[in-house]
């Protein structure tokens, strides 16, 4: 990765640009396929250790709790660097994915997925920074598009995989095996990832976490960090709503089978990488603020009708369609990038995302099993809760600013 670019270049990406995005690519998919992978497998984990909806409810909360965790981590980059924390950080995953297979209880398994939450939402978030921090301004949202698209087919893996797994001595646990990939492109990222130029250009970052909040809640930056904190927390919990319960939905309330499951895989594999390349495109083209407005409203609607049919290509197409909305994590990563300075960039992002947003991973599945327990369907109580999506348009219309074009190398988009 070269250091910087001449004045006058042209705003394209180069050979550098696009390896680095290719390398960071099989990172973030593990993003994608975390969230599928704890749909997919929850009604076999809830049957594997006799745990009811409420009960599996609890298990994910506390998982979202690694979410919250990783602020320790992600802040550090701050004063260590990029690099350090994403290959720490990778490696974890990949250990604590192939560990979760020999948890013999519920509690175990709770706990070495919160533990592996800790190490994936570390590393994805400095990914994000990574490509932020290296890329030009006018080809920076297509190109956290482009990472976002390329680690969308971790998404579909799950889904896909899950009928060939229940055929497999390891059933259901053998999905993990596919979360140790990492350690394979360990060695590559050792020797070809560089430090980004905007890290190595920083001021001096704040020594402690009381310096990070001043910092973070001072006249200049206080607005910015409360909207992003709020929109991290819908887009936490509206991620649970759409996504985390679906498999528990389709195959306890509407019939489905394993191969349903993998039948719409690869068609929610294409509507993930367009999506996430349609909300790149549309960063640089409209906006970051447009972008996400739009993608929070259509995900709305299609999470409450995809919890209310029942016919089933109806919630095929929903499915399918959620899927593209994954995207919003891309625009909100950007925006979370481009609102703040370099000494406090990653900071601010484990703050916002983590500290606070993450309690809506958190909250989420608790709420969910409550009120499903209450209500008697998972499918009615996602549908109501679908309406969360519609709480960001406030704060994206009202309280942030637009940053596209914004230049994250000088001192001045800095201050």
């Amino acid at each position: 990765m070269k250091p910087h670019r001449a004045e006058g270049t042209p705003q394209r990406l180069r050979a550098a640009d696009i390896g680095l995005i290719a390398m960071l690519a099989f990172v973030v998919m593990f993003e994608g396929f975390d969230i599928s992978l704890t749909s997919v497998v929850l009604p076999f984990v809830g049957k594997a250790y006799g745990v009811d909806a409420e009960g599996l409810g609890r298990s994910l909360s506390v998982i979202g709790l690694g979410a919250i965790a990783a602020w320790f981590v992600i802040r550090l980059s701050d004063r260590f660097g990029r690099r350090p924390v994403l290959l720490l950080s990778a490696g974890a995953f990949s250990i604590g994915s192939l560990a979760t297979i020999l948890m013999p209880t519920i509690e175990s398994y709770t706990l070495v997925q919160a533990l592996t939450r800790i190490a994936l939402v570390s590393q994805i978030a400095t990914a994000y920074l990574i490509v932020s921090e290296s890329l030009p301004p006018a080809l920076r949202g297509r190109a956290a598009g482009l990472l976002g698209a390329c680690g969308s087919f971790g998404a579909a893996l799950p889904a896909a995989l899950l009928a060939t797994a229940l055929d497999t001595s390891l059933s259901w646990r053998g999905l993990f095996l596919v979360g140790g990939a990492p350690l394979l492109i360990l060695p590559l990222l050792w020797f070809r990832l560089g430090e980004t130029p905007a890290f190595a250009a920083r001021k001096t970052a704040p020594s402690n976490v009381l310096g990070e909040l001043r910092m973070l809640v001072a006249p200049g930056l206080r607005r910015r960090f409360v909207a992003m904190s709020l929109l991290w927390l819908i887009v936490n919990f509206s991620a649970v709503v759409s996504t985390f319960f679906f498999t528990y939905y389709v195959l306890n309330e509407r019939g489905w089978t394993a191969a349903d499951l993998a039948l719409i895989a690869p068609f929610g594999l294409g509507s993930a990488f367009f999506g996430y390349l349609a909300a790149g495109f549309l960063m640089d083209g409209i906006g970051r603020r447009a972008t996400a407005a739009l993608f929070f409203v259509a995900n709305g609607f299609l999470v409450m009708i995809c919890y209310a049919a029942t016919g089933w290509l109806a919630i095929a197409a929903c499915y399918v369609g959620i899927q593209a909305m994954l995207g919003t994590w891309t625009i909100c990563f950007t925006l979370n990038a481009e609102l703040f300075p370099t000494h406090v960039r990653a900071a601010a992002n484990g703050w916002c995302h983590n500290l606070i947003g993450r309690w809506g991973m958190v909250g989420a599945p608790l709420l969910i099993g409550w009120l499903s327990r209450l209500w008697g369907s998972v499918g009615t109580t996602c549908f109501w809760l679908g309406l969360s999506c519609f709480a960001a348009l406030p704060v994206i219309l009202f309280a942030l600013p637009e940053t596209r074009g914004r230049n994250l190398s000088t001192e001045e988009s800095d201050a």
